[in-house]
């Protein structure tokens, strides 16, 4: 038996000819329908909006007022819910059949009552009874309706479905609940973004750091390089530029090269002289702009050919 309604005693009844006036729409509490939707239902909340509407509420076939009224299909009542009854077992309905109804259940082919409920969207709580619909096989076809407009009744399509599991949600799990672990997901996503941008930036300091301390380590091997002999002056430019492209390679050239330079840091001119004169008599003073500019090219210190 289908656990929203004890609606398939109306088969028997009409049989004799007479459907009942009294009909079962929904348990008290919260139970599961057969296609696995959860519904949480206070009778006294919808006998109290009923009876707050003044409204008597259609009975259907098919969920025809759902599915077809909205496209502007036929939609017929087959009878009226005139008054809702929260009793222990359940919400209950006293219902004016009308002969199309009768019909219909005197010909078994909608033996069961499948009630069209309004959730709230936080609680999932059941807040109002839309209508309710002859159907063939209960709690299969029955709409939930998430507002007064019959569209958004519609179940989970199978996108709807494919989302709610990448997300780790239930089948049964409401648009708010997948929007809601969305909105998580968007959120940790921007603390994520500003944490990434955060470390590149730290990456692009710690870089430039070690760009500059290299360079520094660069410009002092080929200095020493100089100092030692094993390159000119000359070659500073060109060392720097194979130092960059490899420390390594330049630490090789520097070791196959040797020291064949190391003369050049060396004074020509004995140390031993008289009042800036040399101890052959010539007197130095100064030297020409072509002495000097050999001198600069050999990277010798001209004040180093006048020491005391």
């Amino acid at each position: 038996m289908d656990p929203l309604t004890d609606i398939s005693t109306l088969a028997v009844i009409t049989q004799e000819g007479q459907p009942p006036s009294w009909v079962k729409l929904a348990l008290r509490g919260k139970f599961i329908g057969r296609d696995g939707r959860s519904f949480d239902v206070s009778p006294e909340t919808l006998v109290e909006r009923f009876n707050a509407d003044g409204i008597p509420i259609p009975i259907d076939v098919d969920h025809s007022t759902v599915n077809k009224a909205k496209l502007g299909g036929d939609a017929p009542a087959v009878g009226w819910i005139e008054e809702l009854s929260a009793r222990e077992d359940g919400l209950w309905g006293r219902v004016i059949w009308l002969p199309e109804g009768e019909r219909i259940l005197a010909a078994k082919t909608h033996r069961f009552l499948s009630p069209a409920i309004l959730e709230d969207k936080i609680t999932g709580k059941a807040t109002w009874l839309h209508s309710a619909s002859l159907v063939a096989a209960p709690a299969l076809a029955m709409g939930t309706l998430a507002s007064a407009d019959p569209d958004t009744s519609k179940a989970m399509t199978s996108v709807d479905l494919t989302i709610a599991s990448a997300l780790g949600l239930s089948a049964d799990a409401t648009g708010e609940q997948v929007a809601a672990e969305i909105t998580l997901l968007v959120a940790k996503s921007n603390g994520f973004e500003a944490h990434l941008n955060a470390l590149q930036s730290a990456f692009k300091s710690l870089s430039s750091e070690v760009a500059n301390s290299r360079s520094e380590r660069i410009n002092q091997k080929v200095e020493d390089a100089i100092r030692c002999g094993t390159i000119t002056p000359a070659l500073k430019d060109f060392c720097i530029t194979l130092a960059s492209s490899s420390e390594e390679l330049f630490d090789q050239f520097c070791v196959k090269m040797g020291t064949p330079f190391a003369y050049l840091q060396k004074t020509t001119i004995p140390d031993r002289m008289e009042g800036g004169v040399h101890s052959t008599g010539v007197k130095l003073t100064t030297l020409n702009s072509d002495a000097t500019r050999i001198a600069n090219q050999l990277g010798i210190q001209v004040d180093s050919l006048f020491r005391g």
